[in-house]
């Protein structure tokens, strides 16, 4: 959108106010501009896009609203009707606003988003007031004005910061909705979304500040969701500038990558198309810490209950069970305790699973000899059905290995009690079938 010549006001440029207004001045007291500012409120609000008279009439008075006087007026009261006003001219004058000067535009939105904050107070005598001027934006989408802004990435990260602040569970859903529809258009409809805009939004899917405002990280939650096909890509650049370029300097949310995999993964995977090979790439790092802290990851994501990751994408999925035979031994411990959880919430993973768990059975360390049997133990109490005839073996085998050292008694004794829950229930089940 290109910015309209600077429109002129009719005759000599005369200041004219509604009927019945007086001039506003910063002669008068607070109270009486309140009172006058009101009734410039009410004219604004009754006008529309058809009113070509009315709005060269008052053409004049709108660029007087936004003068310094207005733009930084001490008074609370006097600043929310002039945002309401200048809401409204946007609305009536759109799409060619009266203000061209970019300069001037970048006040009127700084001005207004900070009026904005007013919304957390849904008590306050003036919220009817700021939830109008919140609506107004949102319906006629005035901020994409900014787009045309060099400096308009200042605008919308003032804006967002304000909207996450201030949102808090006293607010209905059409708050909620406004606020969404202002913020999404702005994604949507804009060249893409910078790092530092981004950073507003994933802040509040960290679990410190998910826990200390959950509204703000429900509202991110949806902004993600109905944004999906334009963000993803700028979620892509983020995670691969940072996991594998290694400029954790991109942004001040490096350190948190994957919690916010985590979160990211949870409400939207299409969120993280473009991720998931960064993770394989990370799999086969050279530094093991480094590979035992995407096993971890991985093993939350492969493992939650509704996952289909595994299905969806079996590259990754290999590539993870391949960490099995990591030569890192918490990295090898690690994927056998996912083993167990995977079970229980993936019992069409067990085929994939059973080889690798076979080898580690064998293992020369011995906290993972004993993982493997408490991962098969544990599965067989939740669902016998969990657990096929080879995982079974492997138990089997253990109660027969004449090297169990006097530490592994302990596990030893689970086996046997395995076993004799196992014999009973079979029993159980041959009594049935003969009745």
């Amino acid at each position: 959108m290109e910015f309209p010549q600077q429109q002129k006001p009719a005759g000599d440029g005369k200041i004219i106010y509604p009927p019945g207004v007086k001039e506003i001045t910063d002669k008068i007291t607070n109270d009486e501009v309140v009172k006058r500012l009101k009734m410039v409120v009410k004219t604004y609000m009754d006008m529309d896009q058809d009113s070509e008279e009315e709005k060269q009439q008052y053409l004049a008075l709108a660029l007087h609203l936004a003068s310094e006087f207005f733009l930084r007026n001490p008074n609370k009261d006097v600043r929310l009707l002039v945002a309401c006003c200048l809401a409204d001219i946007f609305r009536i004058y759109a799409p060619e606003a009266p203000y061209t000067s970019h300069d001037k535009l970048k006040d009127i939105f700084l001005f207004i988003t900070r009026q904005l904050k007013g919304l957390e107070d849904t008590k306050s005598p003036q919220f009817n007031r700021y939830f109008y001027l919140l609506e107004n934006l949102a319906w006629v989408k005035s901020y994409n004005i900014c787009f045309e802004l060099e400096d308009c990435n200042e605008i919308f990260i003032q804006l967002f910061k304000t909207l996450f602040s201030v949102i808090n569970n006293s607010h209905n859903q059409k708050v909620q909705m406004h606020m969404m529809d202002l913020m999404s258009s702005i994604i949507m409809e804009g060249d893409g979304v910078t790092q530092e805009l981004l950073d507003t939004i994933l802040i509040n899917l960290i679990p410190a500040h998910k826990n200390l405002n959950k509204q703000a990280y429900d509202l991110a939650k949806t902004l993600l969701k109905r944004t999906v096909q334009t963000i993803e890509t700028c979620i892509a650049n983020f995670f691969n500038q940072v996991l594998v370029m290694g400029k954790s300097s991109v942004s001040d949310l490096s350190e948190h990558v994957f919690d916010l995999i985590q979160e990211l993964f949870a409400i939207d995977p299409m969120l993280l198309t473009s991720v998931m090979p960064q993770l394989e790439f990370k799999l086969k790092s050279n530094d093991g810490e480094e590979r035992l802290a995407v096993v971890r990851l991985l093993a939350k994501l492969f493992g939650a209950k509704d996952s289909e990751l595994a299905s969806q994408n079996r590259p990754l999925w290999q590539c993870f069970l391949g960490r099995f035979n990591d030569i890192h031994v918490p990295v090898r411990l690690e994927c056998v305790k996912f083993a167990s959880h995977c079970l229980m919430n993936h019992p069409d993973l067990a085929r994939d699973l059973t080889e690798y768990l076979k080898v580690r059975s064998h293992d020369p360390e011995e906290a993972i000899r004993h993982d493997v049997i408490v991962t098969i133990i544990n599965a067989g109490k939740k669902d016998l059905n969990l657990v096929n005839d080879q995982l079974l073996g492997f138990v089997r085998e253990r109660t027969l290995d004449k090297r169990v050292r006097p530490k592994e008694c302990c596990i030893g004794a689970k086996v046997e009690h395995f076993l004799n829950d196992l014999f009973d229930q079979q029993w159980d089940k041959k009594k049935k079938k003969k009745r």
